[in-house]
């Protein structure tokens, strides 16, 4: 078998093919965009204990290197205006952050009577007066992969937790009515949930996340169908409390290509790798096309469905989380049941340049899931992008990079509205705990000081000019070895 199936793409032209234009010398943003950073409550708060990941953090062996959240994160809710004060050194017009629903309701009984505790909503809507004071607008993320404990015990993996509990979609549709009516004022754009696939990857393929199942499709995809309705729920009741505001999810894309592409096994795989990864989730909540059973067609199951007015229409712009490419083996490595494939994203065959997460970069592949979410018809926001890059060698270019491809999809018409980096500052990358250096600024873990690495003025400097020349990328030092490997 040829490992090395794929060549790299290291010019910001690949994307041209004998079917689209060259690559254009410079590419520009409208003025309305938003520019942005993005951050996670249980990644960046502290003292978040009423969370299923604040005890799979403190469960030994569940995180690298042993780290925990606290203290050595950077405290995000205590230090908002030092992250202002970042965002708007660079320029920034917008911010991604989530609130915690086990923060809000730390107990069943305070969820059931609708008793939140005050001091979080003060905490929250300070951030918010702060924002707008500032002149940013906030995107608020309902749930980001951490549930409240009392909703998900971590040390139950074989009974159903979170998104598998008996009446856990009435309970965050309840949930996200509350948090429009509170905040509603405040807040235009909304994402219900931040990568629903990968959080059935992390909880029940990889066992990295909570509850911590290994290779249980059968469990992880039922999460997948919760979640999709769960999703369905959280938009009527926020549209409800906050009719006119923006409402989406963010949805984790990525490339997907054979192992070995002179195998037709491998590309078949990795085709339905990529048809349930990328666009199921989107096809049921935007179409109301329920594939039930995940094969690729509406006929083989009696509950499948398509324009399913209970479904289609949930979304108001789609949000688009890209980072990297994946290899699909049919044959080679561990075949994870039900899709019957093998998944590379990590130290793959390949000759690109990898990042601290041993991942591949590659920018071409931001270009690609642009242009496959253009037929939907909607507006698009780029809702997460980076790099982990402790030694800041490479985020400039990759930066750059990114930002090239995104406005060249804008030339083709992608009606893409933002751009958020992830992430603003370091923070605690789940399961590969504080190894993962992502922040455009990195921060004293002691006295919580943010300083800004170089390459943000990369960010800053195309923000202002809204525009990114490909002669600037091609002038910029070339991709180095990673200084670490956090995998």
């Amino acid at each position: 078998m040829r490992r090395n199936a794929l060549v790299a793409c290291l010019c910001v032209a690949c994307s041209s093919t004998p079917d689209t234009p060259p690559a254009p010398a410079v590419v520009t943003f409208p003025a309305n965009f938003l520019w942005g950073s993005s951050t996670a409550a249980f990644q960046v708060e502290a003292s978040d204990t009423h969370t299923d990941w604040y005890h799979w953090a403190n469960t030994p062996g569940k995180i690298k290197n042993g780290d925990t959240p606290d203290p050595k994160g950077p405290d995000a809710l205590n230090n908002i205006d030092a992250d202002i004060g970042l965002m708007t050194s660079t320029h920034q017009n917008a911010y991604r952050f989530s609130i915690e629903w086990g923060r809000i309701y730390p107990t069943a009984d305070t969820f059931t009577n609708d008793t939140p505790d005050q001091v979080a909503l003060d905490a929250y809507s300070l951030v918010l007066s702060k924002l707008k004071a500032a002149g940013i607008t906030p995107m608020v993320t309902l749930h980001h992969f951490a549930f409240p404990d009392w909703l998900s015990d971590v040390t139950q993996p074989s009974q159903p937790q979170g998104w598998e509990r008996t009446g856990v979609v009435d309970q965050f549709k309840t949930f996200c009515g509350r948090m429009a009516k509170y905040f509603g004022s405040q807040v235009d754009w909304w994402v219900t949930i931040n990568e629903p696939l990968n959080l059935v990857v992390g909880g029940y393929v990889q066992g990295s996340f909570p509850p911590g199942v290994l290779l249980d499709l059968t469990r992880g995809l039922n999460v997948a169908r919760t979640e999709a309705l769960a999703h369905v729920a959280c938009f009527d009741a926020i549209k409800q409390n906050d009719p006119t505001s923006m409402v989406s999810w963010a949805e984790h894309m990525r490339t997907f290509h054979p192992y070995d592409e002179t195998d037709p096994d491998d590309t078949t795989a990795a085709n339905r790798v990529r048809y349930i990864f990328n666009d199921w989730f989107i096809n049921s909540v935007v179409k109301g096309d329920w594939d039930d059973d995940l094969d690729g067609t509406y006929t083989s199951s009696p509950n499948d469905k398509q324009a399913d007015a209970s479904l289609k229409g949930r979304a108001d712009y789609l949000g688009i989380n890209y980072y990297s490419d994946t290899l699909v083996s049919a044959s080679k490595g561990v075949i994870i049941p039900v899709i019957n494939a093998a998944i590379y994203q990590a130290g793959m065959p390949t000759t690109r340049p990898k990042t601290d997460f041993a991942w591949d970069i590659y920018a071409e592949g931001l270009g690609t899931v642009l242009d496959e979410v253009k037929p939907y018809g909607l507006p698009v926001v780029i809702t997460e992008n980076g790099i982990a890059d402790s030694g800041d060698v490479m985020r400039a270019r990759f930066i750059a990079e990114h930002l090239y491809q995104a406005g060249w999809a804008i030339q083709r018409g992608v009606d893409l509205r933002g751009y958020f980096h992830w992430a603003l500052v370091d923070n605690f990358e789940w399961a590969n705990g504080f190894c993962p250096k992502f922040g455009l600024a990195s921060y004293d873990p002691t006295t919580k000081a943010r300083t800004l690495r170089p390459s943000a003025q990369t960010y800053a400097t195309i923000i202002q000019s809204a525009s990114v020349k490909k002669a600037d990328i091609d002038a910029m030092p070339a991709y180095g070895a990673p200084a670490v490997t956090c995998q």
